[in-house]
């Protein structure tokens, strides 16, 4: 039990998808800015990493909560559900992606949308870091 939560709290899993989506957020905002609709394949590529991230720390978490360990507070637990929800919004916002191809419009100004997407995501992430540390 100890080792997961070590590994729910290690700095790789928390600090890396929550500066990297604020990150992400700042570059999508820029490019929304310069008057670009679409992102760079690099940006996909540096989302799809960061959400891979998020899955083990899910899945951590999920394991730590079926052994009995709980956070904090139990904000810790809504906010990560929230940023499971944000994750499968990235995700299927992504060029091909099931929520692009169901739910968006055109045109699709995904420069924008994406910033904002993942500014709620970085601060998200942020705040179950906030709910969840120093927990029993």
């Amino acid at each position: 039990m100890s080792t997961l939560l070590a590994l729910h709290g290690t700095a790789l899993l928390v600090w890396l998808p929550a500066i990297g989506n604020l990150v992400l957020a700042l570059l999508a905002g820029l490019a929304a800015l310069a008057g670009r609709r679409t992102l760079p394949a690099l940006f996909w590529a540096a989302l799809l990493v960061l959400l891979a991230l998020l899955a083990v720390q899910a899945a951590v978490g999920l394991a730590l909560v079926a052994g009995g360990a709980r956070p904090r507070t139990a904000l810790h637990l809504l906010y990560g559900v929230l940023v499971a929800v944000g994750a499968v919004v990235q995700y299927g916002l992504r060029p091909g992606g099931w929520l692009r191809r169901r739910a968006v419009g055109e045109p699709f100004r995904e420069a924008r949308v994406m910033a904002l997407v993942c500014l709620t995501e970085g601060a998200l992430i942020l705040r179950a870091w906030m709910t969840g540390a120093f927990g029993r």
